[in-house]
């Protein structure tokens, strides 16, 4: 959810202060005290865990502009959730699965178990990380976190798991950034990647190989740089130092990594919703093969904030922005962002969705890697 500014400027230029009040209300703005209890139903019913991007995103309805059948179906969870399905012509809201604090490994052979502490006033959040190797087998610890943590999700091949590790919570602090943490299952080994984003910027690829987006602070125009880490290779970095990246998700195969970048830089609205300087994003393709990335082409009025590739790499799903020019921030209007469809290089593009008023002042959580599409 987006709150709008003081009368000085306008709508697009909004943030993301709403979704920490929700989250802050909803804890009764307490400190997490660990009181030891493990927590099975809280007595409130509430869990403090990573900001909802269902809520961050709620508002208007996103508009239906084109129903495609070769699009197939896919679900955004953002403004509630929502499915579009080009077969039947419709696009509506989608049922989102409750939150679980058991994780079962792709393979099948682990289960990772989020162990539950209380606050005093009953308010439940994450304090430990346990395994368990076989069905009613016993439990392992791997981690326990400084005060909590949120769970982010296993590697391919059930090696690792990586989380969000909290020193202190506070849903402003969330907005900013926390630890991300790679653990192996097996001995609980760690590896701390730094500051990330709670949205848009992790991605795995098979069978370990992590590509995140390391930087904190919540503009999205400066201090993003990709990344990959795994065991054997450790850390490398895709995109450039003169370039802010976000918004990673591999293709099928494994062998190119789709991500959104421009051009680092301070926030300026006015250049920033023309589509120049930090605002002139594109879709980049970083192919492993070559170790390198190259740009996707432009859409005419548009600026490029994420994709992603059908199974057999024919396609794109792209997450587009128009462009607006504006003598001034105040006359700044609400912007939109739409999901279109094209070919392989971004190019022969329809449009099949729009979300109203969507983009602000720190720009869109687009988090390509959660689109589940079925093609």
């Amino acid at each position: 959810m987006r709150a709008r500014q003081g009368a000085s400027t306008i709508g697009p230029v909004r943030s993301l202060v709403a979704a920490a009040v929700i989250v802050c209300v909803a804890a009764a703005c307490e400190s997490v005290d660990a009181t030891g209890m493990t927590a099975g139903a809280t007595p409130n019913g509430i869990r403090l865990t990573r900001p909802s991007a269902l809520l961050m995103w709620a508002g208007d309805s996103p508009v239906l502009l084109r129903a495609v059948p070769e699009a197939g179906s896919f679900v955004l969870p953002y403004r509630g959730g929502w499915r579009y399905d080009g077969r039947q012509g419709t696009l509506v809201p989608a049922v989102s699965a409750a939150e679980r604090i058991e994780h079962p490994s792709p393979t099948g052979t682990l289960t990772a178990i989020e162990r539950q502490s209380l606050t005093p006033g009953g308010y439940a959040f994450s304090k430990e990380l346990a395994v368990r190797d076989r069905p009613g087998g016993p439990e392992r610890t791997i981690y326990r976190a400084p005060e909590m943590f949120y769970w982010l999700g296993w590697s391919p091949d059930g090696r690792f798991v990586a989380l969000w590790e909290i020193e202190q919570y506070s849903g402003s602090v969330d907005q900013d950034g926390r630890p991300l943490i790679v653990i192996d299952a097996a001995n609980g080994a760690q590896v701390n990647l730094g500051r990330t984003l709670l949205f848009g910027t992790t991605a795995w690829r098979s069978p370990h190989t992590l590509a995140f987006v390391s930087g904190s602070f919540r503009m999205l125009w400066d201090s993003k740089a990709l990344r990959l880490w795994s065991p054997e290779e450790g850390l490398s970095d895709v995109s450039p130092s003169s370039a802010a990246a976000f918004a990673p998700v591999w293709s099928a195969d494994g062998g190119s990594l789709y991500f959104a970048s421009g051009p680092a830089g301070q926030y300026d609205p006015l250049r920033i919703w023309a589509g120049r300087g930090p605002g002139d994003r594109s879709i980049s393709v970083y192919r492993i093969a070559s170790a390198k990335a190259h740009a996707l082409a432009h859409e005419p009025g548009y600026a490029e904030e994420g994709a992603r590739p059908s199974r057999n790499g024919e396609r794109l799903l792209v997450l587009r922005r128009k462009t607006i020019e504006a003598a001034s921030i105040s006359a700044i209007p609400h912007t939109s962002l739409e999901i279109w469809l094209t070919d392989a290089q971004g190019a022969n593009g329809t449009p099949l969705l729009r979300f109203p008023s969507a983009f602000g002042a720190y720009g869109w959580l687009s988090d390509p890697d959660d689109w589940d599409w079925t093609e």
